[in-house]
């Protein structure tokens, strides 16, 4: 719930009336405000109600002091005026921890009472994976339900719902992490940056101080751009492997005959600069004569039809 709080406008919110207040005491008198009567707008009244409920939407950051129970990590935190406000659904708490969890059973100590910090998986609350908590690192606690829920988006790992740390990232990698392409400053050659714009990360071959990405000071280390890259130098069909330096390979079965039977590439070789056939089976050959970018004539010594594997190289640009 939000609830936005106003000023009181008007011209006249000094004005008060002064009444007996003899039914209290003798020679007391009471000051009653009349300015909210001719208000132009209601302001708020801040209630003890309001400030208390904002203090319980605040983010509390603080630290934790680890210890060893039986089977279990106990963290203890002390946050100030935690036993008037009670712990209650929805407390938020920045915890900052000194040492990794060595145990799935895991507790938040708070006001002196023990309380179960959960790992949401697979949309269930569970037991919190040992070692996930870090030395030194700071997690996003939820009360809810008489526990503490970690926030996945300050989880560190490998693992499915965590996060990967820059440093897990740039040893991954095998480069140091520099930073965006797109920030100002100098870039290092030997270190990788991400870009901003298409998403990717990539390592810098030349120092510069570009904010952009230009292909002579980056070179593309993530998956994507790479293997669109590598998709571009070949395209692999059912009879055919065209090459982007305008090479191009066909092969199959065709029919040869001892006049010639014409046969079809299947696609356009181009320019044909070589043309093998091959009788499958029996001790007959064959040969094949170009007679255009998509067709060619298999003939044979056979006396009559046979089949023929064919390999031809063409140039397609």
């Amino acid at each position: 719930m939000l609830k936005k709080i106003k000023d009181w406008v008007g011209s006249n919110l000094d004005v008060y009336k002064v009444e007996n207040a003899n039914d209290v005491g003798a020679g007391l008198v009471r000051h009653i405000w009349k300015g909210e009567e001719t208000a132009s707008q209601i302001g708020t009244t801040l209630t003890a109600q309001i400030m208390n409920d904002l203090q319980k939407g605040l983010v509390h950051t603080l630290n934790a002091t680890r210890t060893a129970g039986t089977n279990k990590d106990i963290y203890e935190v002390a946050l100030s005026g935690i036993e008037e406000f009670g712990v209650f659904d929805g407390l938020k708490l920045l915890v900052r921890i000194d040492g990794e969890n060595q145990f799935e059973d895991v507790f938040l100590k708070l006001g002196g009472t023990e309380y179960q910090i959960h790992q949401l998986k697979n949309n269930l609350l569970d037991k919190v994976d040992k070692g996930i908590l870090k030395d030194k690192k700071e997690y996003l606690l939820n009360f809810k339900n008489n526990s503490f829920v970690l926030s996945d988006s300050t989880l560190y790992g490998l693992q499915k719902g965590t996060s990967l740390e820059g440093n897990r990232l740039a040893e991954i990698i095998g480069l140091e992490f520099g930073g965006n392409i797109q920030d100002t400053g100098n870039k290092t050659k030997g270190k990788f940056y991400f870009d901003s714009v298409t998403k990717f990360y990539y390592e810098c071959i030349a120092d510069t101080n570009l904010t952009y990405n230009d292909a002579t000071k980056f070179r593309a280390i993530s998956n994507k751009p790479i293997s669109d890259r590598v998709e571009g130098l070949l395209e692999i069909g059912s009879n055919h492997i065209k090459f982007s330096n305008g090479i191009i390979l066909g092969f199959g079965t065709c029919i040869a005959s001892p006049s010639g039977t014409m046969n079809n590439y299947g696609i356009n070789m181009g320019g044909i600069t070589s043309l093998i056939l091959t009788v499958n089976g029996g001790t007959y050959i064959a040969s094949g004569e170009t007679t255009s970018g998509t067709t060619f004539k298999a003939r044979t010594n056979a006396p009559g039809n046979v089949s023929a594997s064919y390999l031809a190289i063409g140039k397609w640009k």
